[in-house]
């Protein structure tokens, strides 16, 4: 038996990755036509180019899961086919245990995946962005932003903002209703409590009495540092510590801010459970005479049901975030729900 456990094993996970590459793959090609449309005399296509190889590893992410359940459904309809199932089932295992055991390929796939993108993927991600944005320099190509951020007597605004580096930054120090200085330049890189300016900087003393640097002290507001777009490419320590910074606070903003950092970590260490409760759930379905339904139309069902689920999950974080509820219960019950009809199904087998 324990060359079919291995057998199994081994097809889910090669299928499960060849299905999670050509997603990737594809998303890759639709994404890079799309990047087409800033091409530039500066921004040319080569530099698209790898741009878009950079972050195809980073951006994979949003496939694990199809690609898991597709995986593991083929790979137990295939050996269903095969006769392979019935021959695990004659010799006294469960339908569940072989679910189990088929899910092990996928679920290597998954903490592989979540290792290297902590590790790698999205550093390079982030350094690739920075790249492109240093070479595009254009406003148009940003994300305008028009409020300007104050700390004590030093007022900031910047147009984007990737990782710790934001782009066409204007900086005024003031002393009371007197302006002292400006500062812009193309980037400059926050380091704790400090901006530190690139060499493109410019400045002016209104009153030139003071010597001008190329950094400057100042605390950026927790929101404000990290953009609510940007909270999904934070690493798993910085969530943590982000979470932890703002667990006493009591105001509004931060609140919403936290929801949103706990939407991050909780989906992040949850993600393997989603996976597993869907292929435990739609794996039932393999189980079956031939003549009732083909393993293809089971498949073609379950990743139907697979979408459902995310829209679901989704839609369970934003009622928890809305009304100010758990966002661990937003991120677990649904697959809770998912697990516990699955038990009813493993005994109608």
């Amino acid at each position: 038996m324990k060359i079919f456990h291995k057998y199994i094993i081994k097809r889910s996970l090669l299928i499960s990755f060849f299905i999670f590459a050509l997603f990737a793959l594809l998303d890759f090609v639709f994404n890079f036509i799309s990047e087409l449309e800033n091409l530039s005399v500066n921004y040319t296509f080569l530099s698209s180019l790898k741009f878009m190889l950079a972050s195809l590893p980073y951006n994979a992410n949003d496939f694990l899961e199809g690609a898991c359940l597709l995986g593991v459904m083929i790979a137990l309809g295939i050996s269903h086919q095969e006769g392979n199932l019935n021959v695990l089932r004659s010799s006294g295992e469960s339908p569940i245990k072989i679910v189990l055991i088929s899910a092990i390929g996928p679920m290597i796939l998954v903490f592989s995946y979540l290792g290297a993108n902590e590790l790698a993927f999205r550093d390079i991600h982030i350094n690739a962005e920075i790249e492109k944005n240093l070479i595009i320099n254009n406003q148009s190509n940003t994300e305008r932003n028009n409020e300007w951020i104050k700390d004590k007597n030093s007022f900031i605004n910047f147009s984007d903002k990737v990782g710790n580096t934001i782009y066409n930054v204007k900086f005024l120090k003031s002393d009371y209703d007197e302006g002292l200085y400006y500062k812009t330049s193309e980037s400059a890189n926050i380091q704790e409590e400090t901006i530190v300016f690139d060499n493109t900087m410019t400045s002016h003393s209104f009153n030139n009495k003071d010597e001008l640097s190329y950094s400057e002290p100042f605390n950026f507001p927790l929101g404000a540092s990290i953009p609510l777009k940007d909270i999904e490419k934070l690493q798993f320590t910085e969530l943590i510590f982000n979470k932890n910074l703002l667990k006493d606070s009591s105001v509004k903003k931060d609140i919403l801010f936290k929801s949103h950092i706990e939407k991050s970590f909780y989906k992040k260490i949850f993600l393997p459970l989603s996976i597993l409760s869907l292929i435990i759930f739609f794996g039932s379905f393999i189980f079956g005479s031939l003549r009732e339904a083909s393993p293809a139309s089971r498949i073609v069902l379950s990743v139907i049901g697979a979408f459902i689920y995310k829209v679901f999950q989704d839609f369970s974080i934003s009622l928890a975030i809305s009304i100010n509820y758990s966002v661990l219960a937003g991120v677990v019950v649904p697959a809770l729900i998912l697990l516990i009809p699955s038990f009813y199904l493993y005994k109608k087998i």
